[in-house]
Formats: structure tokens, C-alpha cells, sequence
């Protein structure tokens, strides 16, 4: 059932009851008053009876038969009598044969003046109660009519109101299948034109939202498009990678380098797409490490070789978002050609025994480091020689010789700071050159790496069991205040280193540093 026809049958039935209830009201209303004028009535005859015999003392029959015939023919009761020591007498109209089926209410009693006499009236039970019957009849239709035309209105109205409602739902579900330009005419200024004028506010709202949405949706394709073609014209490899290590996205360079273009790899994992692209299998667990740890530590470049000889180098851009988690944009480049280039220059400037620079690298770094002096910046050279090293390469070999060079070099870089570079020269012969110095800084790192040679458990093990010392001689100068050219710094340093060793050897001389007054040069034995 319809919620119109609910409405409609709840009101007819509300009508009804609310009819019901006034007119049972009115009932009892009405018999309530019936009765009092019955016992008005009643009390009225009795008066007259008591005045008649006031005014006739013999009780004469007909004087009472006139007052009874009076009465009867203005109240018309069912039946009038006279009961005289229970016989039935002078009666007028219709006396029931048993008084017991009678409504007591209806049944009157007079004593009259004579001994046992009573009269007796019984009166019409419809003709006292006419007036309140037919008020029942009369108020009973007024309602029922009532509720009828009422009815009657509400369906009209609801019929109106179910027609423009239907029509408020056609149009919601216009709008929400897609058609937001649909509309409601309205009319009036009623309770459904103020709900249909909200409706069209609405519909207006979201035509405008959705003009605002493809417009913007729009904008980010281009955006896209333009974004998709500038990565792709990089040389650079970039993909987007979610918090899962799937791809996202991948530019065109970067499918190149991996080899994989025209595979599809959207939602792929990273590894598997390297692995595809064929890391080096001594690199997987490296690789392992890179895609499971990439949004934590993995903030250097990470190079992996492949199996074709490149080498690619990674880079990640990491960034979180509330919504969607932890992203990471790679960076990928080609450093194969790269990479040979700084092999090929550490093979021409590094020595190969050491890993340190060896003249040239030595010559070229020392040559770069002076032109890129600012004013008033310090740059120290120290020169050293090994002493008792040819005692140790005669006596135990010539692979005992390399161990005691590497360990030179060894102990060279860990008495020095990063920004200094140690070279070997040749032979046994070491170069440092000391950035942003001074005297002091230079007598620090000279008497540590003396230290170190004298504590070095190599050198220990091979003093203590084959009686052979390794030690080094330092010969140091700084500028600009020693020498203003490489020549000057070179000769000065290599003066001092020989001082160093005349005088004992195991010790070091700076130019311009005397231990004692009117002592021009120092020598510090160990």
C-alpha cells in the first residue's frame, strides 16, 4: 500500500473515531438530559395532583380521571392506570401484561388520597429518548459525510502532492543517472516548490561541480601527457614506485637501459624486473637489500653491474602521503662509461700495491690543489722514505716487501684526514699532501705516524722475530711560507726528509721550527 492511500485511510478512520467519540458523548449527553426532563415531568404531576386535591377534599373520580386524561394527552405516555388493591382500573392506553420487562426508570407511581389506590404511568421509552435518537442518526451522518468530502479533499490533494513528488524522484533519478542539466518548474511558494527550488540548487551545484571536475580532470591529462613526454626525452631512467615495490610507472630511457621494452611491467616488482634485466648473480643480495630497505637507509646512489658489462646507478627520492602511504621516485642512470673512465684513470694515477696515488696521480692532484688555493690558504708536503726496508725485502722477500708497502700506505691514510691524499712515489718513497694546514698540524701527523709505524703489529711481529726495524724518516714544508711553486715545495721537502734521515732516521724535520732557541731547524727522535 501506497503511503498516499495509508494516509488517506488513517485520516477516514481518525474522522470516524473522533466522530464516534463526540457522539458517544452526545449520547449520554442527551439520554442524561431525557431523564431529568422525565423527572421533571414527574415531579410536574405529582404538584398537580397535590393542587387538585387542595382544591377537591372528596377525591371525586372524575376530577382525578381529568387530571390524568390532561396528562396523558400533553406527555402522551405508553399507558396510564389506576391500581386499586392490585386491580387494574380506568386505564388509558396500552398496559403491558407484565411490568417486569419494563425499564424501571419508565414506570411511575402516585399515591392517591384514597386507601389503596395508585396510579400508575408508564412511560414510552422511544418517546422520552426521541430527541437523543435522533441526534445519534442525525450526528452519525454529519461525520461519516464529513469524513467522506474529506477523504474526498485528501485524495485530490494527495493526488496533486504524488503527482509533484513522482516528479521531484523522476528528476533525482535523471540526475543520478547522469543527466544534471534536469530541472523542476517550480510553482507556488509551498512546502514541494521550497523542496523542488532546494533540488534545483543542488542539481545547479553539482552541474558546476562536475564542469569544475572534467575541466580539472582535463587539466591533469595534459599535465600528464606533458609530464609522460618530458620524462620521456630524459636521458635519465625514471620509474614511480609504491610502498610495496611495484612499478607505477617506468619512462621510455629507462625501459631501454633494462632492456625490457614492450614487456609489461605495471604492477611489477622492482627485483623481478631487475633480475629480468639481468643483474649479476653476486649482486642479488645486494639487490635484495636495495628493494627492501630503499624508504630507510638508501640515501647514497646504489650501482649494480650487469650481466652485458653496464653499470647502472640508483637513486631514490623518497616522500609519504597519509593517504596512500610511502612513494618513491627512481632515478636510474648508465655509469658504464663512467666507471671505466675513473678504472682507467686509477690504473694511469693510482698504484696498483697500494691503492694510494703514485707520481703522476701524485704530480696532478698536488698541481690542482695549489691552483685552487684561495688567499691566505695553507697547503702542507710531506715527504717520506721507509727506513730498514731494504733489509726486509733482502732478507725475507720480495712479498714480504709488498705486505710492508701496503701497510705503509695502511697506516699513512689512518694517521692523515680525508680531505689529505698519500701517494707513493716509488719504491719506498710516500708523498702527503696536507690540506689547510699548519706548523703544529704538520708536527701531528708526523709524530702519529711514527707512532703508528712503532705500534703496528706487522712491524712489531717482524722486529721481534727477525730482528729487522721499519721505520720512516719525514722531511715537511708548507705553503706559501717554505715555497710558492710545486719545484720549491718538491726540493724543500725532499732536503728535510734527507735531514731527517742524517740525523738518525725514525724522525721528522719541518723547515723553520726549532726545538731550541738559536736552533733554526728541529729534529725529534723517537
Amino acid at each position: 500500500m501506497s503511503f498516499k492511500w495509508k494516509w488517506l485511510l488513517t485520516t477516514f478512520v481518525a474522522q470516524l473515531l473522533l466522530g464516534g467519540i463526540f457522539t458517544s458523548i452526545q449520547y449520554t449527553h442527551m439520554g442524561n438530559l431525557a431523564e431529568r426532563d422525565l423527572h421533571r415531568i414527574q415531579e410536574s404531576f405529582q404538584a398537580e395532583l397535590f393542587q387538585a386535591h387542595l382544591a377537591n377534599q372528596n377525591h371525586s373520580l372524575s376530577t382525578l380521571s381529568s387530571v390524568v386524561r390532561d396528562f396523558y394527552f400533553r406527555y402522551k405516555p405508553a399507558a396510564v392506570w389506576v391500581n386499586v388493591d392490585g386491580e387494574l382500573t380506568d386505564a388509558m392506553g396500552d398496559v403491558p401484561e407484565n411490568l417486569s420487562m419494563s425499564e424501571p426508570a419508565m414506570l411511575a407511581s402516585f399515591e392517591l388520597p384514597r386507601a389503596g389506590q395508585q396510579l400508575m404511568i408508564l412511560f414510552d421509552e422511544d418517546e422520552v429518548y426521541r430527541s437523543r435518537n435522533d441526534m445519534l442518526f442525525y450526528l452519525a451522518g454529519v461525520f461519516l459525510l464529513s469524513a467522506l468530502a474529506c477523504s474526498m479533499i485528501l485524495l485530490g490533494l494527495s493526488n496533486t502532492l504524488s503527482a509533484r513528488l513522482e516528479d521531484l524522484r523522476t528528476k533525482a533519478m535523471e540526475l543520478q543517472s547522469g543527466k544534471i542539466q534536469s530541472r523542476i518548474e517550480v510553482t507556488g511558494r509551498d512546502e514541494i516548490s521550497c523542496l523542488g527550488a532546494a533540488f534545483n540548487s543542488m542539481a545547479q551545484a553539482i552541474e558546476l561541480q562536475m564542469k569544475a571536475m572534467e575541466e580539472s580532470h582535463a587539466r591533469s591529462v595534459s599535465e600528464k601527457n606533458r609530464l609522460d613526454m618530458l620524462l620521456s626525452s630524459l636521458a635519465s631512467g625514471v620509474a614511480y614506485l609504491d610502498e610495496h615495490f611495484k612499478l607505477l610507472y617506468m619512462n621510455k630511457a629507462l625501459a631501454k637501459m633494462l632492456k625490457i621494452e614492450g614487456l609489461d611491467t605495471q604492477s611489477a616488482n622492482l627485483e623481478q624486473v631487475l633480475i629480468r634485466a639481468g643483474v649479476v648473480r653476486e649482486q642479488r643480495i645486494r639487490l635484495k637489500d636495495l628493494v627492501t630497505d630503499y624508504f630507510g637507509n638508501h640515501e647514497m646512489p646504489v650501482e649494480l653491474n650487469f650481466t652485458d658489462g653496464r653499470v647502472l646507478q640508483f637513486r631514490f627520492a623518497v616522500y609519504n602521503d597519509k593517504i596512500q602511504g610511502a612513494h618513491a621516485v627512481l632515478i636510474v642512470d648508465d655509469v658504464s662509461i663512467r666507471k671505466n673512465v675513473e678504472d682507467l684513470r686509477n690504473e694511469v694515477e693510482r698504484d696498483p700495491l697500494t691503492g694510494v696515488l703514485n707520481r703522476r696521480g701524485f704530480e696532478m692532484t698536488l698541481e690542482a690543489r695549489l691552483s685552487r688555493l684561495l688567499p691566505g690558504e695553507t697547503l702542507g708536503l710531506m715527504f717520506l722514505d721507509l727506513d730498514g726496508f731494504k733489509a726486509v725485502n733482502d732478507t725475507l722477500g720480495h712479498k714480504a716487501g709488498d705486505q710492508i708497502l701496503k701497510t705503509s700506505a695502511t697506516l699513512l691514510k689512518g694517521a692523515t684526514r680525508n680531505v689529505d691524499h698519500v701517494a707513493r712515489l716509488g719504491g719506498d718513497e710516500f708523498a702527503i699532501i696536507v690540506a689547510r694546514c699548519n706548523i703544529q698540524l704538520l708536527k701531528n701527523i708526523a709524530e702519529r705516524i711514527i707512532e703508528s709505524f712503532a705500534c703496528d703489529k706487522l712491524l712489531v711481529r717482524v722486529r721481534q722475530n727477525h730482528g729487522l726495524t721499519v721505520s720512516c724518516s719525514i722531511g715537511a714544508a708548507m705553503h706559501p711560507l717554505h715555497g710558492h711553486s710545486i719545484q720549491e715545495l718538491l726540493e724543500i721537502s725532499d732536503e728535510q726528509m734527507y735531514q731527517a734521515k742524517k740525523a738518525g732516521k725514525n724522525c721528522y724535520r719541518i723547515v723553520g721550527v726549532a726545538s731550541e732557541p738559536q736552533v733554526r731547524d728541529v729534529v725529534v727522535k723517537v
